[in-house]
């Protein structure tokens, strides 16, 4: 099948600022971007004007929360950190092109073999409740979240610490189990997010621009500007964030006015955007990728895997499912990263695949693909569907809701499945946590000693390029053992009404966070 069949049938600072930060510490906006967009101009209206305080902004948020504490995960994700960072300040930030630069830590330092780690703390901070956010603080907070009652999906980058202790008011020392020259890239979200124990609502206490004023959990949350707050004060006196879960419907309140500010993934909302009159701030956020699990027949055998690899037509999947938003992936490594170097990644070869399947001893393959319900991904479950089919492979789409779907990937009870990720925006963590074994996020079940040793050895490395040359071999084993098929990585953001003021460029950023702070709405 062709290609344009595929498009017809589916549509019926330096990298060394992570490791002696102490020059380059970020400016008191890093977290919401630096800046108003360098693209707004072209896919929405100019902003215009300077900054305007006072009023309320309204936000529409993509998925529900069960409490407002950094334990919880679904709050450090990506699209609801504009939430989150309203009311922690993280000691550590996600810059352009994945460098990690100091927020509320002022330089986070290594010893000679990456094997401790010596936190020197922005002097003066206070949390909203008036108690100073010093260096027990930091400490109390990380074994917090430590401590399996937190149930903080973070307590696995916690328990890589053997020890850590205050050492003054504003210094943190870490001895860590064994190097890890990326160790300020843990302190971006949930350990970074310093915060007190919670109170009775459920609801912790930071160092934010904004504190809680009324919420209603998985529905609704209003927060109030911080006139104690240590750095630049938010533009809005308010900030309404109301849960939208349904990705259209979100849409529409953006367009009516009932939202000035909304997250979205779906690439035919960006297309239209620019002519509802709408500003976008988007960044490359998610990886699309199909997990095998390498852990159960026939998906043990890598050439079962490897014909499946060449059976995909990527740029199509771009092509049709993403509307020419994003781009191809080409394996672990994200294209921003900047430890990315071009990856040779197995050519569309149907031919290959069916010589593969006969090979393994599967000429006749079968098995069932687990997707969530989102069009998007149907969509993509579709063309996937027609591309094995040409190499005599037969998929079975068993679509899922959204829960089921995370607990058959954590227990592994899948053959294959649909698993789109911003894990890939931060190499470090994204290598460790899928391809070791002992990893509670190694999904597919994969395990190479090749690629380990490499990871570690990347891990360990404190000289930037060295790292980076690790990485990429362990990338290439990656690619060549398939445990996982790469397809696209594809734009995830921010869209406004022409009334918001603010959006950062987030074009560069492998992460992407946006404080409210630094918004404004011109109501």
């Amino acid at each position: 099948m062709k290609r344009h069949k595929y498009v017809l049938a589916a549509t019926t600072c330096a990298l060394a600022v992570t490791l002696t930060a102490g020059a380059c510490t970020a400016p008191d906006d890093a977290v919401s971007g630096g800046g108003p967009a360098k693209a707004a101009a072209a896919d929405g209206p100019a902003v215009n004007g300077p900054a305007v305080d006072g009023g309320t902004l309204k936000v529409g948020l993509d998925r529900p929360f069960t409490k407002l504490d950094p334990a919880d995960g679904t709050l450090t994700s990506m699209p609801m950190m504009v939430l989150a960072n309203a009311l922690y300040d993280p000691l550590m930030v996600n810059g352009d092109n994945g460098v990690v630069q100091p927020y509320l830590a002022k330089s986070f330092t290594p010893n000679s073999d990456a094997t401790g780690w010596t936190l020197q703390l922005r002097e003066g901070v206070k949390f909203s409740d008036g108690k100073p956010l010093d260096a027990q603080a930091v400490v109390d907070h990380v074994k917090r979240l430590a401590n399996p009652e937190s149930k903080c999906s973070c307590a696995a980058d916690a328990a890589t610490i053997g020890a850590l202790k205050a050492n003054g008011p504003t210094t943190v020392d870490f001895t860590l189990k064994a190097p890890n020259a990326a160790f300020p890239g843990l302190f971006t979200r949930s350990l970074g997010y310093i915060s007190e124990i919670p109170n009775g609502e459920g609801a912790a206490v930071g160092s934010g621009p904004y504190t809680v004023e009324s919420v209603q959990p998985g529905v609704s949350v209003t927060v109030a500007r911080n006139p104690a707050y240590w750095g630049a004060k938010g533009h809005a006196d308010k900030i309404v964030y109301q849960v939208l879960p349904d990705s259209d419907s979100r849409y529409q309140s953006l367009r009516s006015g009932d939202a000035d500010l909304i997250w979205t993934e779906t690439p035919a909302q960006f297309k239209q955007a620019a002519g509802d009159g709408l500003r976008t701030a988007t960044g490359p956020g998610a990886t699309s990728t199909v997990l095998f699990n390498t852990k159960a027949a026939p998906f043990d055998d890598p050439r079962v895997r490897q014909a499946l690899q060449y059976a995909v037509d990527r740029e199509a999947v771009e092509k049709v499912v993403f509307l020419d938003q994003g781009t191809v992936a080409d394996g672990p490594i994200g294209s921003r990263s900047p430890y990315h170097a071009a990856n040779t990644y197995p050519a569309h070869d149907p031919a290959k695949a069916r010589a593969l399947l006969a090979e393994a001893g599967h000429p006749d393959l079968s098995f069932d693909y687990l997707v969530d319900n989102r069009p998007e991904a149907q969509q993509r479950a579709t063309m996937l569907q027609q591309m094995f089919a040409e190499a005599g492979v037969k998929m079975t789409i068993k679509p899922m809701d959204a829960a089921s779907l995370g607990t058959a990937m954590f227990q592994r009870k899948f053959q294959v499945m649909d698993f789109v990720t911003s894990m890939f925006g931060d190499t470090d963590s994204a290598l460790n946590s899928l391809y070791t074994a002992r990893s509670p996020y190694n999904f597919t079940g994969y395990s190479k000693p090749e690629a380990e040793q490499a990871i570690a050895a990347g891990r360990a490395e404190l000289d930037a390029a060295k790292r980076g040359a690790a990485y990429n071999e362990a990338a290439k084993a990656i690619v060549a053992d398939a445990p996982m098929l790469f397809l696209t990585e594809s734009p995830a953001g921010f869209l406004a009404s022409a009334e918001v003021g603010g959006l950062p460029d987030l074009s560069r950023r492998t992460v992407i966070n946006v404080s409210p702070a630094g918004l404004w709405v011109k109501k």
